[in-house]
């Protein structure tokens, strides 16, 4: 691993450092069931008034966080909120031992692989806690088993808004992706494969209601080995991002993952100590507004309902 680090610091940050894009922040946060993620954290440019979209990248089996380099300067020049952490068991990510999270990856054990949705509930509750981040506008990039993990993850937080797979399996050591993209409604899921693994995203596309498929049938390069191997990779991925993403909203609502209704951001329940059946803070998600949340199978509480029908 000192190696790996030393290596990274040759080679990679120089690069970005000629780009202006500041050294990523290291930082750690856990997940629902214990896991310890190292991730780097690329805080965005904003200002008092302007809040950042997000968007997490999930690196390929076996790689890490830094396979995400070439491509971090174009979204922190647009202004967004990078993080990229190593999945449980991979890099950094090792911790508590007790968990023997190196063993489940090296043997690719798919409970173990499963679970990994849950870095990303981890990533999500490690951001809520970022003043310069708009949560309403939200981005998931994956390579490899890394697009498991972001569709298993979307198919569960309706939140998200936009996928992007570099490399997506059907089923990369156990996880299903073909089930989980059918429940992400018909949010744009961006799916890009070599021309040798085309079968899979073409799969995938037909499983999806909106998915958009790109083959590079020049090439043969996994994953995020093609970064600077296929021309203009870097761009098709940030601006299908870019233009999916959203523009900041002024009138955001709420939801839980757990339910099926959106609030009002002034709705008792939309707040802590709202009562009984107010959201619990790890399960609420922001939507751009109620016309997105609408979109991805929400309707309006009972009294955000009353609320609108007395305003008419």
């Amino acid at each position: 691993m000192a190696r790996v680090a030393a290596i990274w610091s040759l080679l990679v940050l120089p690069v970005l450092a000629g780009t202006s894009t500041p050294r990523p922040e290291r930082v750690t946060y856990k997940t629902p069931d214990g896991v310890q993620i190292v991730a780097d954290y690329y805080a965005p440019k904003t200002t008092s008034q302007d809040r950042a979209p997000i968007v997490i990248m999930l690196h390929q089996y076996p790689s890490t966080r830094s396979s995400w380099a070439p491509i971090v300067p174009l979204f922190y020049q647009a202004g967004y909120a990078v993080l990229a952490p190593d999945l449980r068991g991979h890099g950094d990510s090792v911790e508590p031992r007790s968990m023997y999270l190196e063993r489940g990856r090296k043997s690719q054990d798919t409970k173990h692989y499963r679970a990994a949705y849950q870095d990303v509930l981890g990533a999500y509750e490690w951001l809520r806690g970022r003043k310069e981040v708009d949560r309403s506008r939200f981005a998931l990039i994956g390579a490899s088993i890394g697009t498991s993990v972001s569709i298993a993850y979307a198919a569960l937080d309706k939140s998200v808004d936009v996928v992007v797979c570099l490399s997506p399996g059907t089923n990369y050591f156990g996880v299903d992706s073909k089930r989980d993209i059918k429940r992400c409604r018909d949010r744009p899921i961006l799916l890009i494969s070599p021309r040798k693994e085309r079968t899979r995203s073409e799969t995938l596309g037909a499983a999806a209601k909106n998915a958009t498929v790109k083959i590079i049938e020049d090439s043969d390069k996994h994953g995020t080995f093609m970064f600077g191997q296929v021309p203009g990779i870097e761009k098709t991925v940030f601006e299908f991002v870019q233009a999916h993403i959203g523009k900041p909203t002024k009138h955001p609502v709420v939801a839980s993952v757990k339910s099926n209704k959106y609030h009002e951001t002034t709705c008792g329940y939309a707040k802590p100590g709202g009562g009984r059946y107010a959201i619990k803070t790890e399960n609420l998600r922001v939507f751009s507004s109620a016309a997105e949340a609408k979109a991805r199978g929400y309707t309006p509480c009972k009294r955000c309902g009353k609320s609108k029908t007395k305003s008419r």
